[in-house]
């Protein structure tokens, strides 16, 4: 048992096994029929001695997973902490995080069950064991106590490592006693729900200083349409970041909402001159409903891209 989990972990040093026999870690997503301890069965019937580890075990476990065929990717992102101290009166730093926040996908419930969440730093870690070649496509659940259940866009998994997932993961506080009675008092009515994306330059990224990441100018559609009474908007943001009902199209921020979206699947892309945009897939499910979802946010660098690479605030 005890060489069991030495192989393991030499050879997966982000720790994808537990020292504890053939259990999977929690951060371990089998997205496959063969089961994980037939997996891990596998890696100890090639009895690699310990000075052998290294290029060799790694070519003979390659060959095992190839044969399968069968992928190991790993997933990793961070929850910028996003808003409005309204304690403080000030922009909350752009560098902040949320740490303790379970991390899930929606399209696999069970995976809010084994404690994926983020760290003291805000970074969580998923390993996913799949089948090569075959993109998965879902979407990640961000819930914590006391704060507003995120959902965000549907994310392409190919058989890459993807490390650079976001979310803007927005302050209780700043929601409950701002954002929210400011949304309710422009729609006249009660907030059910929000889609949100960012229309950004192409460099955009949470997990880049270079700011503001909006793309100026651009106007967004989604498929199917969303028009009242469907749903109120969309709505730009201004350079504020405060979403501005006067505004026909983006700000230097490139936050654009829908308000109050009825359930439903939406493909949103935005739409500029001389500038091509990626879109963004939104699933609104009666799950969410059932889970507390809220917002719906697609974070750059996972957002409505766009090949416009001009510098911060130029168009």
């Amino acid at each position: 048992m005890k060489r069991f989990a030495i192989i393991l972990v030499l050879l997966f040093a982000c720790s994808l096994f537990v020292a504890t026999g053939a259990v999977a870690a929690d951060n371990l997503v089998n997205m496959t029929h063969i089961k994980t301890h037939q997996i891990a069965k596998k890696v100890v019937k090639l009895d690699c001695k310990a000075d052998k580890f290294g290029s060799k075990f790694n070519k003979k476990f390659q060959k095992y997973l190839d044969h399968r065929c069968l992928s190991i990717v790993k997933l990793s992102g961070k929850t910028n902490h996003f808003g409005y101290d309204v304690f403080n009166n000030e922009y909350i730093d752009y560098h902040a995080t949320v740490p303790d926040v379970n991390v899930w996908i929606a399209e696999y419930p069970f995976t809010r069950f084994l404690n994926i969440a983020t760290d003291e730093t805000g970074w969580w870690t998923m390993v996913l064991i799949k089948y090569k070649n075959k993109d998965l496509k879902f979407s990640f659940v961000y819930e914590k106590e006391g704060w507003i259940t995120t959902k965000c866009n549907e994310i392409t998994v190919t058989d890459e490592d993807n490390t650079d997932i976001a979310i803007q993961y927005i302050d209780p506080y700043y929601f409950n006693l701002g954002m929210k009675p400011m949304v309710e008092s422009m729609i006249g009515g009660p907030f059910i729900n929000a889609m949100v994306v960012t229309v950004g330059k192409s460099w955009a990224s949470m997990h880049s200083d270079l700011l503001p990441h909006g793309d100026p100018g651009a106007t967004v559609s989604s498929d199917p349409p969303l028009y009242y009474p469907d749903a109120i908007g969309p709505i730009y943001f201004n350079e504020a970041v405060q979403p501005d009902p006067t505004y026909p199209y983006t700000s230097v921020d490139g936050g654009v909402t829908w308000i109050n979206v009825v359930l439903g699947t939406y493909d949103v892309t935005a739409h500029k001159d001389g500038v091509s945009y990626e879109t963004v897939r939104f699933n609104l499910t009666e799950q969410d409903v059932e889970n507390g979802v809220q917002l719906y946010i697609a974070s750059p660098p996972d957002s409505v891209q766009g090949d416009n690479d001009s510098d911060p605030g130029e168009w």
